[in-house]
């Protein structure tokens, strides 16, 4: 068992000196940026999320995958053997309930075929791997807007975001404006829908965010024609977005729109200028500049956008934009997931050059943390959530643990020479300092 722990910290260690650790500044905490997975383990990875397993689920092209932050693994959960994967969504009870949703394009990229293919899967517990897809349905889109993004809602129906048609005709499925899809597991239509043909809500034009809010409230990201006709949505059932009539809240100079009196639309919560990808609400403490707040990955330009909201979830009231230095080089984030402890991933530099990395405090020079000393390694992996392995030159003798509030927390701890293995899995999730006998001190984190 120990050659297992060793074998698991040096892909680690060689994993992370092969990559700059970026950093950010965001208020008083300083946040550290790890690329953890590199573009040649990634080809076109589009949707992430963290899973009950601990793990980073991914579609990728024909694939779903899943890496494992502890053993650095990815694995192929299934391969499609055709098609680029757009959004996933495990059901809310998964794995009890081993339902996956999950939308792919016919296509190798998904500009080609103009056919997304909206799937469910069942993951089979036993094996650890997904087995029996099932294609509910089809839907068209013209060129590269294809929506795909999934969500399930407090109900436990499937949400689906489309784009923008380029077909003519009746305000169906297929006509030219963007829905938001509900349908049950089986591709049913709920009885709650107010219209036969799956339709949620109408009127987007390219909608790539789909996120839950704390009080079960679904908003989305949009793409706007215009320079600030971006948006952020709050959906509820049978509204009318607005497009193509309107962008944001310009109005389109259709024929008789602008000055109708009878035409009405659900205005957006929020217009902005850069085009949004996927998004997440942020409910943790561990970055407190991004608490209770919807992070918004940019394309096309570089950064993250975070929108802080009432009381009542129902506006939006601040915007801040990060930008610069280490979001130079993190430009087009597609997609974010956001894993308990508060830290979160990030699909980077998107479909040239992908990478996932890994954004998370520092505790070690954030505000109210304890001192950092240079000459002891960071704890890793951190968080940890079994074993955590502390590097210490110099000839220390042994570890100590201690809680926030100081006090000594009994822990089985293994040295290796210069490296202590300490076995944290029957730890409470929370903050904690290991100490060595020479004084030095490791912050790190128990998820």
């Amino acid at each position: 068992m120990q050659n297992r722990y060793v074998s698991i910290a040096l892909v680690l260690a060689f994993s992370l000196a092969a990559n700059a650790q970026l950093t950010y500044q965001l208020g008083n905490t300083t946040l550290l940026i790890d690329e953890v997975v590199d573009s040649s383990r990634v080809n076109i990875p589009w949707e992430i999320l963290w899973g009950p397993d601990d793990r980073l689920w991914m579609t990728d092209g024909p694939l779903i995958t899943r890496w494992d932050p502890v053993t650095d693994v990815i694995d192929t959960l299934i391969d499609r053997g055709y098609g680029n994967g757009l959004g996933m969504a495990l059901h809310p009870d998964f794995p009890n309930t081993p339902i996956i949703m999950a939308v792919f394009d016919t296509a190798d990229y998904y500009g080609g075929n103009l056919q997304c293919e909206v799937s469910r899967f069942t993951y089979d517990t036993v094996n650890d791997t997904i087995v029996d897809e099932e294609v509910l349905f089809t839907y068209y889109h013209a060129g590269e807007h294809a929506g795909g993004r999934v969500l399930f809602d407090t109900t436990g129906h499937v949400l689906v975001t489309t784009a923008d048609y380029y077909l003519n005709g009746p305000d169906t499925l297929f006509s030219p404006v963007g829905k938001t899809l509900r349908f049950a597991t089986d591709g049913s239509v709920p009885p709650d829908n107010p219209r036969p043909d799956r339709t949620w809500t109408w009127g987007h034009r390219n909608p790539q965010g789909l996120a839950m809010l704390p009080n079960g409230a679904v908003v989305n990201t949009e793409h706007g024609q215009m320079f600030e006709g971006n948006e952020i949505n709050l959906l509820q059932s049978n509204e009318d977005h607005g497009y193509p009539y309107y962008d944001g809240t310009a109005c389109m100079l259709f024929p008789d729109t602008c000055n109708s009196l009878t035409y009405t639309y659900t205005r957006p919560i929020s217009t902005f200028t850069h085009p949004p990808s996927g998004c997440e609400f942020y409910t943790s403490d561990a970055i407190p500049e991004m608490q209770d707040k919807l992070i918004v990955g940019i394309l096309w330009h570089k950064g993250l956008m975070l929108f802080g909201f009432n009381d009542e979830l129902d506006t939006v009231l601040t915007e801040e934009y990060l930008q610069g230095g280490a979001f130079d080089v993190m430009w087009r984030n597609r997609d974010i997931a956001i894993r308990p402890d508060g830290s979160f991933y990030l699909i980077t530099n998107d479909r040239m050059d992908p990478r996932i990395r890994w954004v998370h405090p520092d505790l070690g020079t954030s505000v109210n943390a304890v001192p950092f000393d240079a000459n002891a390694s960071r704890a890793w992996p951190n968080p940890a959530s079994d074993k955590l392995f502390i590097d210490v030159p110099g000839g220390s003798t042994s570890v100590q643990l201690f809680d926030t509030q100081g006090r000594g927390v009994p822990c089985p701890i293994v040295r290796m020479g210069d490296r202590f293995v300490l076995d944290v899995e029957a730890l409470p999730a929370g903050a904690y300092t290991a100490r060595t006998s020479d004084a030095r001190a490791v912050r790190f984190m128990k998820r």
